[in-house]
């Protein structure tokens, strides 16, 4: 298992206020999530999980895209944009064809964006529309993390 990569920490303008809540608690988790990754046999990706029809492989590939779409949803929740959502489909395709090795490597790179966007816009989770993205996001890593346990046990 590897260490937090540097990425996770954010060194960005106002790195010497606290961390955000949300994004502390996001960089746990991801780290957590990385480290069971990293157990995991390059075939057991295709394991079903608690999602109808879906594999780790999709669950994982949700969680890149969605952390896409949270930092796209904060960087424009002072905007109108109304096509934000799309970046979900888009990012969610791109992860799926990867391998296990670059999918971990693109989930930290992805997760660490996420958190640094969070830090960055310290208000935004007041949003609606981030604070629903968060909480979303929030429940597919749990529910991510218990199938990548459930798979491990195996």
């Amino acid at each position: 298992m590897t260490d937090v990569p540097d990425s996770f920490t954010y060194t960005g303008a106002g790195a010497d206020r606290p961390h955000h809540p949300d994004a502390t608690a996001f960089r746990a988790s991801r780290h957590a999530l990385i480290q069971l990754l990293e157990a995991l046999p390059e075939t057991r990706l295709s394991s079903a999980t608690l999602r109808h029809g879906w594999t780790l492989r999709h669950e994982l590939a949700w969680l890149a895209a969605a952390d896409v779409e949270l930092t796209t949803s904060i960087q424009l929740s002072t905007t109108d944009e109304p096509h934000w959502r799309r970046v979900r489909g888009e990012a969610m395709h791109l992860a799926q064809e990867m391998r296990l090795a670059d999918l971990c490597a693109h989930l930290a790179q992805t997760g660490a964006q996420a958190a640094s966007t969070l830090e960055a816009h310290s208000d935004a989770p007041n949003a609606p529309a981030v604070r629903t993205a968060l909480t979303d996001h929030t429940r597919a890593t749990i529910s991510t993390t218990a199938a990548l346990k459930k798979i491990l046990s195996r």
